[in-house]
């Protein structure tokens, strides 16, 4: 997935350079700041979580993901030169809670299937930031900014919606396949819980696709484009946007 160019929020921004040495916490414990950095951090990714794609739930299944450890509270482990990770725009990325949302927010059956009941007694099921933790990504996971919607390094197969990875993707972009396999298993992307939600996806997309194509081929191009697009408030429509792209792009 492209990570868009979104610019820093003036009230972050004017944080982090008014108070330079400022933890995790202390951001948070600014409402105007913290609330400026949520509504803006989303539209990165087009408020899809910037590991799994899933779509994002303001207030109910959203974080903030540092894709470099935050070090909780001690800024001074980050080293000479390091800017503060823990408040830093090019760090903050927008995640979803990892399979830990509340049961109690939901009502639709595919909801609670793909975002609640993962736990620390059931961790086969966390994903994403909540399975990552404050480990160090250097050779263990991709960053955000090396993956693009025009050559997903994901293979999705839609008869389970398991995944997998695109070792000839993985080349044309310099990213070893080692890395490739280590960022699916750490951030378990290719869990149970994730596949149900793909599945339920290429099961609606495929049937859309086919009754276009047989009503008018030429409208598959306009399905496309709408499928991809990214709205007014810059989001998209769909989550799993490089199923899509991966399923499709080929197709048209």
């Amino acid at each position: 997935m492209s990570i868009q160019h979104i610019e820093e929020p003036i009230l972050l921004r004017d944080f982090r350079l008014a108070t330079p040495n400022a933890t995790w916490n202390q951001l948070k414990a600014n409402s105007d700041v913290n609330n400026a950095l949520k509504v803006t951090a989303i539209k990165k990714t087009g408020g899809l979580c910037v590991y799994c794609e899933h779509k994002l739930i303001a207030k109910i299944d959203y974080q903030i993901e540092h894709f470099y450890p935050k070090k909780g509270n001690d800024n001074s482990e980050f080293g000479n030169g390091i800017a503060n990770r823990a408040i830093e725009w090019a760090n903050l990325y927008p995640g979803c809670l990892g399979g830990t949302a509340k049961l109690a927010h939901f009502s639709v059956q595919q909801d609670i299937d793909c975002r609640t009941g993962a736990n620390k007694r059931n961790k086969n099921k966390l994903t994403c930031g909540q399975k990552k933790g404050e480990a160090d990504p250097e050779g263990v996971f991709i960053s955000p900014l090396e993956l693009n919607n025009q050559n997903p390094i994901f293979l999705f197969n839609e008869a389970d919606g398991s995944i997998s990875l695109n070792e000839d993707n993985c080349v044309t972009q310099n990213i070893s396949v080692e890395l490739g396999v280590n960022h699916i298993t750490r951030l378990n992307l290719d869990s149970e819980r994730l596949r149900g939600g793909r599945l339920a996806l290429a099961t609606s997309l495929r049937s859309e696709f086919n009754k276009a194509f047989e009503f008018d081929a030429e409208t598959v191009d306009e399905l496309m484009d709408d499928w991809l697009e990214i709205d007014e408030e810059g989001m998209y429509g769909h989550p799993f946007i490089s199923l899509i792209y991966s399923k499709y792009s080929l197709e048209v």
